[in-house]
């Protein structure tokens, strides 16, 4: 099953922690899911955009390196999820993402 998730930015009763932590339950459960059957449940982020299209941002939208948190987490469940599916992580882009 794979389902979207994020939180509006217009909703001012969320801080940034509040944000990351919610972000980082889901990214756990995944990771839980994918360690325990080897695949399992899914998650697509809502909505990673790159700066100069914050025109289409729906406010659930963020920039992942302009929120180091959530972008730091990003990059962290690649790496645990490339590590469950055995991938080498000495060569190409897990390299420098993972190391």
């Amino acid at each position: 099953m794979f389902t979207e998730y994020g939180l509006s930015n217009q909703n001012k009763d969320v801080q940034a922690s509040q944000r990351e932590q919610f972000y980082r339950t889901i990214l756990d459960l995944n990771y839980k899911s994918a360690k325990k059957k080897g695949s399992g449940v899914g998650a697509l982020v809502w909505q990673f955009l790159v700066e100069g299209m914050e025109e289409y941002n729906d406010d659930f939208g963020l920039v992942p390196w302009e929120t180091p948190s959530i972008h730091k987490l990003t990059i962290q469940q690649s790496c645990r999820l490339a590590r469950i599916q055995g991938l080498n992580q000495q060569t190409g882009n897990l390299k420098q993402l993972c190391s």
